[in-house]
């Protein structure tokens, strides 16, 4: 019998959108492994009472404080044992993305089962409306890895942020392109909340590297992201399948990463590090 799909994701305090996105991600896996990092939303509760429903395999805590340091590397390596103990074949999503193309659960452990330990690349899409996605500076043809059928043990490469969500250190890869199966992104659906998102990390970088000397990005890496909202798009063939408005339904400013900018701003006397003229450093 083959082994079921499991996708394994990292979370926090998004509860309104795997709300929406897990009915989603049920037609490209087959149960699920969530890794909650110290979640205050009724993001845990949610996962229990929808246990059984949605082929929930574990829910793990990081159980690290506000202020501890998270290594990004060590926190996925223990979601991803996690997951292996369940199955092989493996992918990763955070709560922004789905997969969608052509290719359904069925057609996807197929590929699976075939190619063993060849972890697959795929596009990235990023969409801004209903229909258009961004190609513009490095979101033109971005590929990320995001499934794998491993048959042994692989570590993740060291990395104290931005670490890689699937370990493939020895492993072949391989490039699957729409229309078969893409990765779709949500972040740039709202302005607003993306300019917030990258923010946070401007911030946290900036004190991370402060308080323990870590290597970050380079805040011009997140002003590429972001490209001060001068955007080049393209319309796609397949829509999106939730709401363009679905980041309306939090308030911004009572969301963990914007208070949790306020308190650094503050805390550690954070330089303006550029916010787009989206006025959130004052």
């Amino acid at each position: 019998m083959t082994q079921p799909i499991i996708q394994m994701t990292l979370t926090r305090d998004e509860l309104y959108l795997l709300e929406d996105l897990i009915p989603i991600w049920t037609e490209h896996a087959d149960g699920f492994v969530f890794m909650l990092d110290n979640c205050t939303d009724g993001t845990y509760e949610f996962l229990m009472d929808n246990r059984e429903k949605y082929n929930i395999q574990s829910v793990l805590q990081t159980g690290l404080d506000e202020d501890e340091f998270r290594q990004e590397h060590t926190v996925r390596e223990t979601l991803f044992k996690e997951a292996r103990k369940f199955s092989g074949k493996i992918t990763c999503l955070d709560t922004d993305e789905y997969f969608d193309g052509v290719w359904d659960k069925k057609f996807l452990h197929g590929v699976l089962d075939g190619n063993p330990d060849i972890c697959v690349f795929t596009n990235w899409l990023q969409y801004v409306d209903k229909d258009n996605v961004r190609v513009d500076g490095p979101w033109d043809n971005a590929m990320q890895d995001r499934l794998c059928n491993y048959t042994g043990d692989v570590a993740f490469k060291e990395k104290q942020r931005h670490a890689e969500h699937m370990p493939r250190e020895g492993l072949k890869t391989d490039q699957v392109k729409p229309p078969n199966l893409f990765i779709s992104h949500l972040q740039w659906l709202d302005k607003p909340t993306v300019a917030l998102k990258q923010y946070y990390w401007k911030v946290t970088d900036y004190v991370n590297n402060l308080k323990s000397g870590c290597d970050i990005a380079n805040v011009t890496d997140y002003d590429e992201s972001v490209n001060d909202f001068k955007w080049e798009t393209a319309k796609i063939p397949i829509p999106l399948k939730v709401s363009p408005e679905i980041y309306k339904k939090v308030n911004l400013e009572e969301t963990y990463k914007y208070k949790e900018v306020k308190r650094l701003i503050k805390e550690y006397n954070v330089p303006n590090l550029g916010d787009w003229g989206m006025n959130i450093h004052e």
